[in-house]
């Protein structure tokens, strides 16, 4: 049962990271795109609070014309699904 579980979060995750890839490539090639209009409340509601939390830790970062938090969620995401599949095998 939990393992359905764990596996159904890991696919959710899945889902959002690539919803967040796309999301990113779309932000250079086509940032007017419906595709990109459906996304972006989506994302941004991700994206902000790292955004936040990026700036305050790095307050350089504001003046970057990078955007460095989808970095940062993809990495909490990956280290969200290591841990679930780790919980997922022991169960």
């Amino acid at each position: 049962m939990f393992s359905m579980i764990f596996g159904i979060l890991i696919l959710l995750l899945r889902v959002v990271s690539a919803a967040l890839l796309i999301y990113c490539l779309l932000s250079f090639v086509a940032p007017g795109s419906r595709l990109m209009e459906f996304l972006r409340p989506h994302m941004e509601g991700i994206l902000y609070p790292f955004r936040r939390l990026l700036f305050k830790w790095f307050p350089a970062l504001m003046n970057s014309p990078m955007d460095f938090s989808p970095l940062a969620v993809w990495l909490v995401i990956d280290i969200l699904m290591q841990l679930l599949r780790m919980l997922q095998r022991a169960l």
